[in-house]
């Protein structure tokens, strides 16, 4: 500042003052040039043109202000000669280098931002950064950790705690890229078939690799669960749970075993719940548990808390008295609102046609005159069958009332749509996979041709039904498309009081999802 008003109003001209400005000028310069300064700060500082105190890991600024800190690599001593000042400083057309890093433009040199999977392990080796997986990691850091979540601290969890704790662990990286990889390719079917311009995408085969690498990985640090390790064992399960929703929306990874013309044909096989249902993901929500009771006292108070804290998930909604219209119902989707007029009935229905099947377990092991030989033969194993789909029934009750409760509540001012949603949520909606009783998933895994095994997936169709009040992108379609399966095998067996008890849910899913402001 000093130095442009010396220029302003001494003339340069003026033989008076030639040499003497030229002195103090030399005098300022040197001066300037023996200031102190921050030439080894945090990008952040530099960003913000701030001096930095240079203190590591965080600086005292970004400690102050609660921001991620993070400094350049130190710098490897060239053996080269160094260049002349002009092709040091700028190009020939006098424009900056294309090394240099200019911290006003936002942006961060590779080093800074890539993970430790995109490294080489020889520093001085050129390295070749892999585009797909940048394409991959950018799409998650640009839509995927935005969509995951309508709760405002969830969602900050995504978008900062998790990749950063993928960032420091090679196998989390890989399942987290490939999160980012099946929404980039359900994202472009979605756009494909709405006529909306297609993506850049990433082929499924890569998607998968980085599924498969992750999921190694985490197999291996399974067993050796500690409170060291169990905030990344947690964010793999949170990415690998994400990631089985979401495949279910992938044709590639869900096919059909065979045709419905196939199954429904009187000279083929019967056909059982592992032809065309894909049941691991339920075991993938499940195996989270196990690590979040071993580790509880840990994870609630670690950077993942907010992903285990559910304040409506508990019996006080039961309680809540009914809303007359108008309430949330007069301004929801008829799906919602089908929903709520059914619910109720839906489930005394079922529980009336299993009161049903205690006098006819005679007819249950030969139904419709076809053999079983899979069928349980001893009572006491048909009875624990019954027993663990009675015990399946009170779930679907309880999740039901939770739900119902949501929608009961009285609007507010706020988008019924989103309202809605973060109050799902908050009801640990998706929570029911982890509540089912054993006997009950093994059955399904047994997939009796009968009428037992049918009713087995009569009650989950209507589980699969509460996640299609969920408007989340790595869920839609993928459970109405489950529910059809269903469908499609209960038409197999033949029997009238199974296909009644299909009805409902059918029609629910025939209705539109989103709710209207």
């Amino acid at each position: 500042m000093l130095l442009s008003l010396l220029r302003e109003n001494i003339s340069m001209d003026d033989p008076a003052f030639s040499d003497t400005s030229t002195q103090n000028t030399r005098v300022l310069r040197r001066h300037r040039i023996r200031h102190t300064k921050s030439r080894n700060g945090c990008y952040p500082c530099k960003h913000r043109r701030v001096k930095c105190d240079e203190l590591q890991p965080a600086c005292g600024t970004c400690a102050s202000r609660g921001e991620p800190c993070s400094y350049p690599l130190p710098r490897i001593p060239s053996k080269r000669p160094p260049r002349p000042r002009e092709k040091a400083t700028g190009n020939k057309d006098g424009g900056p280098s294309s090394d240099s890093f200019d911290p006003s433009n936002g942006a961060l040199p590779l080093d800074a931002t890539l993970p430790a999977i995109f490294s080489s392990h020889n520093t001085h080796a050129r390295v070749d950064l892999p585009m797909n997986d940048l394409k991959l990691l950018q799409f998650f850091n640009s839509y995927t950790t935005k969509q995951m979540s309508p709760h405002p601290r969830r969602a900050i969890v995504w978008q900062r705690i998790i990749p950063e704790i993928a960032c420091k662990n090679r196998y989390l990286m890989h399942l987290l890229l490939a999160l980012g990889g099946i929404h980039m390719i359900t994202q472009h079917e979605a756009n494909r078939t709405s006529g909306f311009e297609d993506l850049d995408t990433v082929d499924l085969a890569i998607v998968m690799e980085h599924h498969q690498r992750g999921l190694e990985g985490f197999r291996e640090e399974v067993p050796r669960l500690s409170p060291s390790n169990a905030e990344d064992l947690l964010t793999g399960s949170v990415l690998l749970v994400a990631f089985a929703f979401a495949s279910l929306m992938v044709q590639e990874l869900n096919p059909l075993g065979r045709t419905p013309e196939e199954m429904n044909s009187p000279t083929g096989n019967s056909s059982s719940a592992n032809d065309i249902l894909r049941l691991n993901w339920l075991y993938l929500n499940r195996g989270v548990t196990s690590i979040l009771y071993d580790q509880w006292h840990v994870l609630r108070s670690s950077r993942l808390r907010q992903m285990l804290v559910f304040p409506q998930h508990n019996e006080s909604l039961k309680d809540l008295p009914f809303a007359p219209l108008p309430s949330r119902l007069s301004r929801c989707s008829p799906r919602l609102v089908k929903f709520a007029e059914g619910a109720s009935q839906a489930v005394a229905n079922i529980k009336a046609s299993l009161r049903a099947l205690e006098p006819a377990r005679d007819y249950l092991s030969s139904c419709s005159g076809t053999p079983t030989p899979h069928l349980p033969e001893s009572p006491t194993t048909l009875d624990s069958v019954v027993d663990a789909q009675s015990e399946t029934i009170d779930v679907l009750d309880t999740l039901y009332l939770r739900i119902l409760s949501v929608l009961r509540c009285e609007a507010t001012d706020n988008p019924a749509d989103l309202e809605i949603q973060l109050d799902f949520e908050e009801a640990a909606i998706l929570a029911w996979p982890v509540q089912l009783p054993s006997p009950f998933l093994a059955s399904l895994e047994r997939g009796e041709p009968n009428y037992l095994g049918g009713y087995s997936l009569v009650i989950l169709a209507h589980f699969y039904l509460a996640n299609t009040l969920l408007d989340m992108w790595f869920l839609k379609g993928s459970f109405e498309r489950e529910i059809l399966k269903v469908n499609t095998l209960i038409d197999s067996l033949n029997e009238s009081q199974l296909s009644t008890l299909m009805l409902w849910p059918n029609e629910v899913v025939a209705s539109t999802l989103r709710c209207t402001p």
